[in-house]
């Protein structure tokens, strides 16, 4: 039976719909997880570079950038200065929740720009007070559905927490939650009274 070899070619090809599904699907991706890609801990040997692509901070909390590498004339600049303000010696001081940029820009205008994220977080909640059997939530701003986040009660006989930050008082007394995140803890004053 003879078959015309052109049929497999034209069976084998791409359909153009499936090339334009996956090309929206790889910018989607790319505009989702953007930070992986600007702020990535990797970089080549002898080249500037901050020393840590992400810092997390508390307000009212300031930290020092360092710069690795072989550096020229730096010029730093936030994006967004409500969220964290940088001196032009590194210092960060963190105002209020949110995320900001820190971009330094080496040499003279338009020269290499490395860049640094960074997250401004605290509890909802500092001070709690219960009632025996009430509930209440406890989530990091910024991270409310976050599974990084642990917590921890310091005594759970008087309140308890979940995986979630659901906090349940138990009895009368005082106790506090701590949340951890990247090595970072919050913590949370809890009374419960009757």
């Amino acid at each position: 039976m003879y078959q015309n070899p052109h049929s497999f070619r034209k069976s084998s090809r791409r359909h153009p719909l499936k090339k334009y599904l996956f090309i929206a699907f790889s910018l989607i991706l790319l505009s989702r997880y953007r930070p992986l890609v600007y702020f990535t801990g990797w970089h080549f040997p002898h080249t500037p570079h901050f020393t840590k692509s992400y810092i997390l901070l508390t307000p009212g909390e300031t930290c020092v950038l360092d710069v690795g590498g072989f550096p020229s004339t730096i010029s730093l600049k936030s994006s967004v200065p409500l969220v964290a303000t940088v001196t032009q010696g590194g210092t960060v001081r963190a105002l209020k929740c949110g995320k900001t940029v820190i971009t330094a820009t080496l040499g003279r205008k338009g020269g290499k720009k490395i860049r640094c994220l960074i997250q401004v977080t605290e509890l909802n909640q500092t001070n709690l007070i219960l009632c025996v059997n009430e509930t209440k939530r406890l989530y990091l701003k910024g991270f409310f559905f976050s599974f990084n986040v642990k917590y921890k009660s310091g005594d759970r006989s008087i309140a308890k927490v979940s995986r979630t930050g659901k906090v349940t008082a138990i009895r009368r007394g005082k106790t506090t939650i701590t949340a951890t995140l990247k090595g970072k803890e919050f913590r949370c004053r809890v009374e419960v009274v009757e």
